[in-house]
């Protein structure tokens, strides 16, 4: 079925409000205009939303690609582009002679005919890999196979970890030693973050061109799950190259960082993983830096490059739900969550929650990239109060006690074992925390819970709020960034299973 006019696929004969919002929605698109809209419950607002925006992207792609033949078969660039006036103006300069105007024009057309050509054939090439993935059912298990020789060589990886530790602590305590650190190698290349290989073809995988998308986040992934399944009940459900992205927590697959239950643990336990793979390429490096202990040296057995390319092939193929992501990810031995993130470039709807949209940091760890694409939000009322949580934290005395508490304990009992430099971040964290209880009005050495206080109200900036605490001669990114942050996550862990998290007396 289609609306009246035959613009617009739709599984039925849609409603005048229907066709009303689509027409709205895509003229909105078609101008790069910013539009809020509104339907009444129950009138069919997340299919209409799904035909409206993808019977755009239809037609938008379709007169990319007819643009691009054009310019590919020799034909002179549209005057009214924005690509001649952009070049007309970055190469005309005052007193610059004709024949050097003439060929900087030329030149920019000519790269711009190289790049239309390379996307050209990056984009057949993967419109070929996923059809005859689609056509060839058995294509789409051999990466399954191929990961059923390999369970051996993961059993042992496994059973890697019971090495022997040093001295006499036990296992859970060996976890806690932080483990060097120099913040030079605070960040490590970004195209190595699933895990990919070391040669170019990879590389040029990884770094592929970002297609127009439409993002679509809403708020909770219940109504996430219920948008995908309007799209796979929609007519562009078997057309759509549609990725579900999701936390770790709601994707990852490997026991060890599942059992943490906590998403920061979570979060933490997995970037590790994947530093110490990046490190075993270069062990020269990790010779001089890590400890040869197991459980820094641990890497996630679900990350191999070549097996999350093959499933964010799959991933491309098929509209799936976060559910339907685990279960292929479980089938195939291979992690989900940076499957999807790998399929984000090719994809032409991006599914994600509030969160990884408006939160910078998780937007560029995620690869997101806004520029010249579409973003719909759903449930858009909740938009403010859900950046204002976003971006704020709140803290109490009591807290901020207890953390000093049991860094305390930590340094004290692990003195002989910390390397200088870790000793001195944990130092200047017990440093930061004393004069945050004192800006608080409180004391450091007694119970929280006993402390008097005056309750009040004061905003200052936060230089002020620096200075009142008199951290302002300490690096708090630097700080951030060091292994000492893991360590506090594994110290509250540790303090909750042994019933002891509420003891601040010990100092």
């Amino acid at each position: 079925m289609a609306s009246r006019d035959g613009k617009f696929p739709f599984p039925f004969q849609p409603y005048p409000i229907q066709e009303s919002f689509m027409e709205a929605l895509y003229a909105a698109l078609d101008q790069g205009k910013i539009g809020i809209f509104e339907s009444p419950t129950g009138t069919g607002k997340s299919l209409s939303l799904i035909c409206g925006a993808l019977t755009w992207l239809r037609d938008f792609e379709e007169k990319k690609k007819q643009e691009a033949e054009r310019l590919l078969q020799g034909t002179e660039l549209k005057s009214d582009a924005t690509v001649k006036p952009d070049i007309d103006n970055r190469s005309r300069r005052p007193a610059e002679p004709d024949w050097v105007s003439d060929f900087v024009q030329k030149k920019a057309e000519r790269d711009i005919v190289n790049k239309l050509k390379d996307e050209e054939l990056k984009r057949k090439k993967r419109e070929e890999r996923l059809e005859m993935i689609r056509q060839n059912a058995q294509l789409r298990y051999t990466m399954k196979r191929k990961v059923d020789e390999e369970d051996e060589a993961v059993k042992l990886l496994r059973l890697s970890k019971d090495g022997v530790e040093p001295e006499s602590h036990s296992p859970e305590e060996e976890g806690l030693i932080v483990a060097e650190y120099e913040s030079d190698e605070e960040t490590m290349p970004k195209s190595r973050l699933c895990g990919g290989g070391d040669d170019d073809e990879d590389d040029e995988d990884l770094e592929e061109e970002h297609v127009t998308k439409i993002y679509y986040c809403s708020r909770t992934h219940s109504q996430l799950a219920q948008f995908v399944h309007e799209v796979q009940k929609s007519p562009y459900g078997t057309s759509v190259q549609l990725v579900n992205l999701g936390s770790r927590q709601n994707l990852c697959i490997n026991p060890e960082v599942t059992r943490l239950g906590n998403v920061q643990m979570m979060n933490d336990r997995c970037l590790e993983m994947q530093k110490n793979k990046h490190e075993k390429r270069e062990k020269a490096l990790a010779s001089q830096t890590k400890r040869s202990r197991a459980v820094t040296t641990a890497t996630c057995p679900f990350s191999g490059f070549e097996n999350m390319a093959a499933m964010r092939d799959e991933v491309l193929v098929k509209v799936r739900d976060v559910e339907e992501l685990l279960v292929l990810g479980r089938e195939t031995n291979t992690c989900p969550y940076y499957s999807a993130r790998m399929a984000i470039p090719a994809a032409q709807v991006v599914v994600l929650p509030y969160q990884s949209l408006l939160h910078a940091s998780t937007r560029k760890a995620s690869g997101i990239k806004l520029k010249d694409q579409i973003v719909i939000i759903d449930e858009a009322h909740n938009l403010m109060d859900t950046i204002t949580n976003i971006h704020s934290t709140e803290i109490s005395g009591a807290q901020l006690c207890r953390a000093h508490s049991q860094l305390s304990q930590y340094c004290e009992r692990y003195r002989s074992r910390l390397k200088a430099k870790n000793l001195m971040y944990i130092k200047q964290i017990l440093f930061v925390l004393e004069g945050l209880v004192r800006t608080l009005g409180g004391k450091m050495g007694q119970n929280p819970n006993t402390q008097s206080s005056t309750a009040g109200s004061e905003l200052l900036t936060i230089n002020d709020f620096l200075f009142k605490a008199e951290v302002d001669n300490i690096n708090l990114f630097k700080v951030l960034h060091s292994p000492t942050r893991t360590l506090i996550l594994n110290l509250h862990k540790e303090r909750t299973n042994a019933g002891s998290f509420d003891d601040v007396s010990k100092t």
